[in-house]
């Protein structure tokens, strides 16, 4: 699924952000950009999975190994030091996403948190480290520019599934 096919699916509006009108160094947009990047994959996962598995179809996509090349590639990326709080959010959020699945596919019909995902331990502490991702990038780049305060609330809202 593309990402804007994903967003549309939401539906949530994408604001991308800009690196050329950031406040942020050279290093940390660097981070940034490749996060946001990562970040918007995720949100084409969740979606596409959330999508296949409601109709019962937990094998035509390797929701699982998605989420995991995700998660790796987050675990080998080294954050500038002050995004290393920002970078474990992430870290979490995407794990507590990929949790959610793996329980779904191996509960299937019996998974009752398929209409109640607020109350799914996971769902929750996914929720939570996107919230905190993007308080934590608030607090960090107070002097952004509105299109890229947008951007970082459109992206870790996106991903939240709450």
């Amino acid at each position: 699924m593309s990402v804007d096919r994903a967003y549309a699916a939401i539906p949530h509006r994408r604001t991308v952000w800009l690196a050329s009108d950031s406040t942020a160094t050279p290093e940390e947009n660097t981070y940034l950009n490749a996060t946001f990047q990562l970040v918007d994959q995720a949100i084409a996962a969740r979606v596409a999975g959330f999508q296949s598995y409601s109709r019962g179809d937990f094998d035509s996509l390797d929701i699982d190994a998605q989420f995991g090349q995700l998660v790796n590639y987050a675990r080998a990326a080294t954050p500038p030091k002050s995004l290393a709080a920002y970078h474990q959010d992430i870290l979490s959020a995407l794990s507590g996403e990929r949790q959610f699945f793996q329980d779904w596919k191996a509960n299937r019909g019996q998974f009752v948190y398929a209409e109640h995902i607020e109350n799914h331990p996971a769902v929750r502490a996914a929720s939570d480290a996107s919230r905190a991702a993007y308080s934590e990038l608030m607090r960090l780049f107070p002097r952004e520019q509105q299109n890229n305060k947008d951007a970082f609330f459109d992206y870790h809202c996106a991903l939240d599934f709450l």
